[in-house]
């Protein structure tokens, strides 16, 4: 039987998210990821600080995504991989 797909979730600055959301082709397999973020992954913070992206994404995107991140952005490098170092370890615990 098949382990449910836990989702991932990467809280991306605004620089950082519009880097990967233009590094990601269309049709890719982290797209619809992408794009769900780009609509409704938007959280506004307080006046002093910096909106912040979140993109729910399963383990094989958020490492779809770190790829990219490596070749076109990376200052997203580290989110991304402490995102997935969190998801390893909460799968560890279960």
């Amino acid at each position: 039987m098949p382990e449910h797909a836990e989702k991932i979730q990467i809280v991306l600055s605004e620089s950082n998210f519009a880097c990967l959301e233009g590094a990601t082709a269309k049709g890719s397999p982290v797209r619809n990821a992408v794009d769900m973020a780009s609509k409704h992954g938007r959280q506004t913070g307080h006046a002093n600080m910096a909106n912040k992206i979140v993109i729910t994404c399963s383990q094989a995107q958020a490492e779809e995504l770190l790829r990219l991140a490596q070749v076109s952005c990376r200052s997203a490098m580290q989110t991304i991989t402490i995102a997935l170092l969190e998801a390893r370890e909460g799968k560890g615990k279960a």
